[in-house]
């Protein structure tokens, strides 16, 4: 199983959402079966993690690695089995990007809009960790 997470720019909500699975995933002992990764709705450019991000995933103890924003591509919608979107305008940029969604890939990891939160980050963390969760409780199913 490959996910995709995506949020507008790849710095901010698409990869803490790939490093809070990646963690849920390797503490559920599903490392070899799930891999996960992130992309940009919008076009960028290689920017780094957006530092509050990496504060606060420091904060909650969630690893992470270098990371390089890209953008999403047509190949990442035959490569991956899901492409989780952080809001309904990320969804339709992705659409509008890999063509439509023929297989019903393209989903939002929660069925509300995830938000910036600037102050800490501490909303943007629990909406992507619960939707994680459930997310990877549907998946080992």
């Amino acid at each position: 199983m490959k996910i995709l997470f995506v949020c507008s720019g790849n710095t901010g909500r698409s990869p803490m959402a790939q490093f809070i699975m990646k963690k849920l995933v390797a503490d559920a002992g599903l490392s070899d079966k799930i891999s996960v990764s992130s992309a940009a709705s919008k076009p960028t450019s290689g920017e780094f993690l957006h530092q509050g991000i990496a504060a606060k995933l420091r904060m909650e103890k969630i690893p992470f690695g270098e990371h390089k924003s890209r953008t999403i591509t047509p190949d990442d919608y035959a490569a991956n089995d899901l492409i989780i979107c952080m809001d309904a305008g990320n969804v339709e940029q992705v659409k509008a990007i890999v063509g439509g969604d023929s297989l019903g890939k393209i989903k939002m990891l929660l069925d509300k809009d995830i938000p910036w939160d600037k102050n800490g980050f501490a909303k943007t963390y629990d909406d992507i960790l619960r939707g994680c969760k459930t997310l990877l409780e549907k998946i080992a199913q």
